[in-house]
């Protein structure tokens, strides 16, 4: 997976923002909590510790219960998931689909999500 940090064109991280987001590029699934019409397979864009940005082809409503499963590869190159519950943010229209924000039920820390929060603490600590 591609990693890289979101800033802005100064070089500062988007006064949106309140979390710098790393780029992580990778699939994903999103299971909607209801268990409306299954899973959605998606792409991560980028993650941080309070939620991710995704695209996918089918459009979720706002504020959906989800989970949203990850995987990766850690330092020693092994397969690592994560699974996280959130909720949809937002939605956009985008040319092949749609751009999704989910932002997180609790905040990534060592504890609850060990593989996400190492790679985010490694890539952040490279980037600083």
């Amino acid at each position: 997976m591609a990693t890289e940090k979101k800033m802005g064109g100064s070089g500062t991280t988007d006064d949106r923002r309140r979390s710098v987001r790393v780029r992580l590029t990778g699939a994903a699934l999103i299971a909607r909590q209801m268990g409306k019409d299954g899973a959605v397979s998606a792409v991560l864009d980028n993650v941080n510790r309070i939620g991710a940005g995704l695209h996918a082809k089918q459009q979720l409503k706002g504020n959906e219960a989800v989970t949203v499963s990850l995987a990766f590869l850690d330092q020693n190159g092994d397969e690592q998931q994560e699974k996280l519950a959130g909720k949809v943010a937002w939605t956009k229209p985008w040319e092949k689909g749609y751009l999704i924000g989910v932002v997180w039920d609790h905040i990534v820390t060592k504890e609850t999500n060990r593989w996400l929060y190492l790679y985010l603490d490694e890539t952040l600590k490279e980037t600083a």
